[in-house]
């Protein structure tokens, strides 16, 4: 067995070398119950990190084996449970358990069921790992010969929305589209009226939507005007060295936004424990506000890059037009 795992993963590897969207083929690790980790992440033979599936966001799950049981409890007690999450929603949507991505978790089983292997590939060269470290990949499985795209049937079936809260889907942008107003339309999963979901769909469609446009924007024009994406490909945020003790473009997501005395600050995330620190000051006529209005939304920005003791990156913005809101 492990010889056959072992030649499949060298195999795909070949595969990659004339395909760099094509991550490989690879066998589920383990039964699809510890495969299937909830309904938009799995793992699988061979990678050093789980996979993240591509333009979906499923709701939340509880996992292991008391999974069934605490499930039932907050569906027994829905409207009770419901309205001690919604509760705390402030001015973005916020996650939280719910029986629906309990339900998408045994969909998403009972998909990749009896699959000896799953297809990755990736949407683009520039992005192959997330936040967490996580692959971001489409994930096909074949079925009566044909390499079926799960990452579309999840939300032609209804359980998770087309996300774009990353940006648009390069490569089956349209099909999304498709899938998600065919999944509308039929009334399945979080388009249902009386299921046990997020209640909010629409306010999240529009946060994300949002987001998706200022990465499109981004795409059409402030990649050939010469801006970093920090956060949104696997390298922009190591070319930062290059500009030390210069200027930089930069375009990134506002968050964990301050005031200090004399600056606002703000984290621009590229991986898990590390970002980079913006500073703003308050002699720029910005107001805080304005940030405020934007934060976990991307902006344009050019200031000067400076690095500090324990080698973190800090862009320093001294004037009004050294930031550019998008709507």
């Amino acid at each position: 067995m492990k010889k056959t795992i072992l030649f499949m993963i060298m195999l795909s590897f070949g595969i990659f070398a004339k395909n760099p969207l094509l991550l490989g083929e690879f066998p589920l690790k383990g039964d699809v119950e510890h495969a299937v980790v909830d309904g938009d992440t799995i793992k699988v033979e061979g990678l050093d990190a789980s996979i993240r599936i591509l333009f979906i966001d499923t709701e939340e799950s509880f996992k292991h084996g008391t999974a069934a049981a605490r499930t039932k409890e907050i569906a027994d007690n829905w409207d009770e449970y419901l309205e001690s999450k919604m509760y705390k929603v402030t001015d973005k949507p916020i996650k939280f358990n719910t029986p629906l991505g309990y339900q998408a978790t045994l969909w998403a089983r009972d998909f990749f069921r009896g699959a000896s292997i799953v297809r990755l590939e990736f949407d683009s060269t520039s992005s192959k790992r997330g936040y967490y470290g996580r692959y971001l990949t489409y994930v096909f499985v074949k079925k009566k010969d044909k390499w079926v795209n799960f990452n579309i049937e999840i939300v032609r079936h209804g359980y998770s929305p087309y996300s774009t809260k990353y940006g648009r889907s390069r490569r089956f942008h349209e099909e999304f589209v498709k899938a998600q107003e065919f999944a509308r339309k039929s009334g399945l999963g979080v388009w249902s009226k009386n299921g046990k979901h997020y209640p909010d769909y629409e306010e999240r469609l529009k946060w994300w939507n949002k987001r998706g446009d200022q990465i499109e924007d981004y795409r059409k024009n402030g990649k050939k005007k010469g801006y970093l994406f920090i956060g949104g490909n696997d390298y922009d945020y190591y070319k930062l060295k290059k500009y030390i003790g210069k200027k930089v473009k930069v375009f990134g997501l506002i968050r964990d936004l301050t005031e200090e005395t004399d600056e606002y600050t703000y984290k621009l995330p590229f991986k898990q424990f590390v970002d980079v620190t913006v500073h703003v000051s308050k002699k720029a006529g910005i107001p805080f506000e304005k940030l405020k209005d934007s934060e976990d939304y991307y902006v344009y920005i050019n200031g000067k890059v400076k690095v500090d003791h324990n080698n973190k990156y800090h862009i320093y913005i001294k004037r009004q037009k050294d930031i550019k809101f998008l709507k």
